[in-house]
Formats: structure tokens, sequence, C-alpha cells
């Protein structure tokens, strides 16, 4: 592209009642004392191709003259076929932000621009010098990711380490970061997981090393033993109760004589002299009730006569029965040493027994959690090998995202940088904590920041910038350099190059560098 000429009308210090002509060479100077326009016509080159200032500026209260009611601006400019075109923007103040765009007397959109500037950053960044070191970290990296063949996903994974490269996705969408993080943390879960399975292995290695080594005892012998002296203490109590009779004889014996005492008592205390009157009311008893009151006593007297005599016989029995007893008392002595004997014996049994019980119950008991340890263990042991292994892939994850981030830090650094002579530009850095990637925008021109170097050294760099654009884009934008006169010399690209210089008390020109 090669501009010829500018008109300007109502734009910045221009007012719309006396338009200025600008015819343009390929090699311009804009000279003259500041304030006289020189960036003012930079600043309309901008906003006829893009509707902004040079550096970027769309107020049209800024860009319109306060004087005037309509800013116009029209370009005639050779396109790199070699047609011409004329290009005017306009804008009145009633309109607001609309704009009035014709190309060649047709109206267009700012899309239609594209043929010729591509979009508005690509233009602005070409063609202003000092444009691109404005944008931000994402604007950059978007704009530069346009024009350069930055390294794909696949390329960069072509790049790392043959034994990790199949850890890595093969998505072109692939986000280095995200997956970075997530492995991360995958590995901190998975490591708690081992440090928690690790405890319970210790746990249950010592539950199995205090588990005694003892044996179920077998118990049927004492259990044999126990029953046969029970059933023995048995036999001995039932023939100590037959021999042991005498003192239940006796017991007899003491209530008979007692019951004999009583009935000698009543027969000796029954008198055969009655009472002729009636000892309550003092009236005589008639003589036919007192014969039977008299027969009624004398049967009762028979009567307890015949059972003193029966009581009589009965002592008699048990005195004999008595005397029989008293004679089998030392054999009866003799069963009750022998359940004496055995009843000892049963409670040692008995003791031991329970003692043998309560042992195997205990070994039982231990042999169930000496089973349960085992199978923890055993658990415990494939856990944490399966978690083991997953912390291999996570770490080789881990691994093969961190060389992939530096890779494409490297690799997006060195497409820059193998563009151009002197400027190198990152737009990611990885952080050495994380090993994750983190945006930037790092313009360095010979290894130094922007706000570090001079106003010539921004030129050249800016001159760079704006050499490698056009050259991926082909679109050959013509460059404009305002404060010119800081530089002497430099290395002109082959396209057309406007300097915009300060000359002391001097009118605004615009002539030929011829």
């Amino acid at each position: 592209m090669v501009i010829k000429s500018i008109e300007i009308a109502g734009f910045k210090n221009v007012h719309q009642s006396t338009p200025k002509k600008y015819d343009f060479f390929h090699d311009t100077i804009i000279q003259g004392e500041n304030f006289q326009g020189k960036t003012s016509i930079g600043d309309a080159l901008c906003w006829v191709f893009c509707g902004c200032s040079s550096t970027g500026i769309t107020a049209d209260y800024l860009l319109r003259n306060s004087d005037s009611s309509t800013a116009f601006v029209e370009v005639v400019f050779e396109d790199n076929n070699g047609k011409t075109h004329i290009l005017s923007r306009e804008q009145k103040r009633e309109s607001g932000k609309s704009y009035k765009i014709l190309l060649d007397q047709i109206p267009v959109r700012e899309s239609d621009l594209s043929p010729y500037i591509m979009d508005h950053d690509i233009f602005m960044s070409t063609f202003m010098i000092g444009y691109f070191g404005r944008l931000g970290p994402k604007q950059a990296r978007e704009l530069l990711m346009q024009v350069l063949p930055f390294p794909s996903h696949q390329n960069i994974v072509n790049k790392v380490s043959a034994d990790v490269r199949s850890y890595l996705p093969i998505e072109e969408c692939f986000d280095s970061n995200s997956f970075l993080r997530q492995k991360k943390s995958d590995l901190k879960l998975v490591e708690n997981e081992i440090r928690l399975w690790n405890d319970k292995l210790k746990q249950a290695e010592e539950q199995i090393s205090s588990v005694p080594n003892e044996d179920h005892v077998d118990e049927s012998q004492l259990k044999s033993r126990m029953d046969m002296l029970e059933s023995r203490k048995e036999n001995l109590i039932r023939a100590s109760m037959q021999n042991n009779s005498v003192a239940i004889l006796e017991s007899k014996l003491s209530v008979l004589r007692l019951e004999m005492q009583s009935l000698s008592g009543r027969i000796n205390n029954v008198s055969s002299n009655y009472e002729k009157t009636c000892p309550t009311c003092n009236q005589p008893i008639p003589e036919e009730e007192r014969r039977r009151m008299e027969e009624k006593i004398k049967e009762s007297n028979l009567l307890m006569q015949r059972k003193f005599e029966e009581a009589q016989v009965n002592e008699q029995e048990l005195l004999a029965k008595i005397n029989e007893a008293q004679e089998q008392s030392g054999e009866s002595l003799a069963i009750n040493q022998e359940l004496e004997a055995v009843q000892s014996e049963l409670n040692y049994v008995k003791s031991e027994y329970d003692k043998l019980i309560r042992h195997n119950e205990a070994i039982k008991i231990e042999k169930n959690l000496f089973d349960q340890a085992k199978k923890m263990l055993e658990s415990a042991k494939e856990r944490i090998e399966n978690l083991s292994s997953e912390r291999y892939q996570l770490n080789r994850s881990i691994v093969a995202a961190s060389q992939y981030n530096s890779i494409k830090a490297s690799l997006q650094y060195d497409t820059v940088r193998s563009s151009i002579k002197n400027v190198s530009i990152r737009f990611q850095k990885v952080v050495p904590s994380t090993d994750e990637l983190r945006d930037c925008f790092e313009i360095l021109y010979k290894g130094r920041e922007l706000q570090q170097i001079s106003t010539s050294e921004v030129i050249r760099a800016g001159l760079e910038i704006s050499t490698l654009l056009n050259q991926r884009t082909g679109l050959k934008i013509p460059i404009f350099i305002d404060n010119a006169e800081s530089i002497t010399s430099y290395e002109k690209p082959h396209v057309q190059i406007f300097e915009a210089r300060v000359l002391r008390d001097a009118p605004l020109t615009v002539k030929s560098n011829a």
C-alpha cells in the first residue's frame, strides 16, 4: 500500500471551513514547530482507516475540531495490486459515534476495509510506531498469533521427552495450566491417601505382632472329668440322704412324745362329778341332759385312750428304727467324707475348666483379630501398591505438563525472536514455584525493557515490529514515525515511510525525503 494524499477538514486543529490537503511520497517528511499538526496528520491517517487516533482514542469530541460540526478525512491510496482507491470517513456532530465511510464513492462498513488493513490492531500496530507496545498481553498475543506460525499443540508435544509424552492429551485445545493444577490436586489426594493406608498398614503389623503365639487347648478331658465328678456327687448325696435318717426319726419321736403327753394330761383331767346347776345361769340342769353329757365325755375319754395306746406302739417302732439307723452311722460318715473329697476335686476341676474356657475364648478373639489384621494388611498393601502406581502416573503427567509449559514458552519466544533482529517479545513465562504458564507482556530491545531505552531505540524496536507484521501479512502497510528527529539513521523497510520531525520555528511542511 502507498498513501498518495490526504485531505483533512474539521479534524483536530483543522477547521472544516479551511480544509488542508497534503501529497505524500514514498519517503515523506512532515516537519515543523511543535503544535503545528504533524502528529495530527498521523492521527488523521489512523482515523480514516481505523476510526481512532494514533494512540487508539475514538472519542469524537477529542478528534473533531471543537469549532466544526463535521470531521472529514479523505485519502488516496494505491493497493498492492497497483490499483488506486479513494477512502473517506466523515462524522457529523449530530450523528454521535456513527461514521460515514466511502470507498471509491461507495458506502462501506469497517469490515470491508480488511483486504487493505486486515484488522484494526494489525494496521495500527504496523502503521504507527509504538502502538503495539501499548497493547495488553492478550491483545498483543492474539495479534501475533494471527500472523506468526506459533507452535501447535502437537509440535510442542513432540518436543516433550519421549518417556512422558504419552501422558499429555492429544486435543489441540489442551489447557496445560488446568491440566497441571488438576494433576497436582489429584497427586495431593493420592499422597494423603497413601499416608492414611501406611498408617493402617503399620497398625495391622503391630496388631499381628502383638497377638501371642498360643494354640487352642482341648477342654474335652476336663469336661469329661467334671461331668464324672458331678455324677459321683449326685450318687453320694442320694446315699447320704438314705443313710442319714437318725435326726429325722428322733425329731418324729419328740413330736410323738409331746402328743402322748398331751393325751395323758387330757385323760387324767376328765372329772366324773358334774355340777347339777348351770355355771352360767345357775339354773338346775335336767337329769336327762346330765346323763347325755356324761356319756359324751366318756366316749371322748375312750377315744383319747385309744390314741394314747396307738402312740405308745408308734413310739416303740420309732425307737427300733433309731437303733437301726444308729448302727449304720459309720457308713454314712464314710459317704460324707467321700462327698467332701468329691466336692473339693469338683471345685478344682471347675476352676481349671473355667480358666481353660476363658483361655480358649481369648485365643479365639485374638485369632479373629489376627485374621482381621491379616486381611487389613493385605488390603493395605494392595491399595498402597495401586496408589503408588497412580502417584507415579500423576508425577509423570506433572513432569510432562511442566515440560510442555517450558517448551511452549520457549517456542513462542523463539518464534518471535527468530523473525526480528534486536527485539524480543515474551507473552508467557513459567512460574518456578508452580511450573504454570503465566501471561505476561515483555518487549525487550537488546535485552532491555522499553521503559529503559532511549526514544531512538523505541523507534528502532517499533520499526522491527512493523517490518515483522508487514512481512507476515504481506499488506505492505506504510509506517509512521513520530518524533523522528530522535533518530539519525535506521535500516529503512521496503514500504512507504512517514517521518514526523520537530523543526524549530518552522511552519508545517510535507515533502519528499528522497
